[in-house]
């Protein structure tokens, strides 16, 4: 599904900025996509199973993650600090438009996180906020604000100061 207003190419380029924005440390963890969430699975599913994955993986999922039986041997990873399930990034697109659009009205940055963070779980506030900036809606309905460029002469005494315009005088 793409949308009006934010495309999908231009959310991968949002989710694309924040990965290589993070040290080569954080990257593959920092938002987890399907197979990563298969992975935390399974390492959940088999806590004795330690060719899964590296110690530290393991470690990992077993810290942050439950998984919650939906149907019979069908599981989500839910996120241990909020009791969320995971949006994984396939999926972020189409529940952050949807938010975004329909829950919130176009609503703004900390609006649209808040409606996220109340039912989903590991997803970061920069793409939130990036995917709000980037909301073509947003953009024209959002007020610029542009300060003066200059500061006024203030004079202390009545003719204390006066400013010339060069150019007239050559005219």
């Amino acid at each position: 599904m793409e949308n009006n207003f934010i495309s999908r190419y231009t959310f991968n380029g949002i989710i694309e900025r924040y990965i290589t924005s993070l040290p080569a440390s954080k990257q593959e963890k920092a938002l987890i996509n399907l197979e990563l969430s298969n992975k935390i699975k399974e390492i959940l599913l088999n806590p004795s199973d330690l060719t899964i994955d590296n110690k530290n993986t393991c470690e990992w999922a077993r810290k942050n993650f439950v998984l919650e039986e939906i149907t019979p041997n069908d599981y989500q990873v839910i996120v241990k600090a909020s009791n969320n399930p995971v949006l994984v990034v396939e999926n972020m697109y189409e529940v952050l438009c949807r938010t975004h659009a329909e829950i919130t009205q176009h609503g703004g940055q900390k609006q649209t996180w808040k409606s996220i963070i109340d039912k989903w779980g590991w997803i970061k506030q920069d793409v939130v906020e990036n995917f709000v900036n980037n909301c073509t809606i947003c953009a024209v309905r959002k007020p610029s604000f542009h300060p003066l460029a200059a500061k006024p002469i203030i004079a202390r005494n009545f003719l204390s100061r006066v400013q010339v315009n060069i150019n007239s005088i050559h005219n």
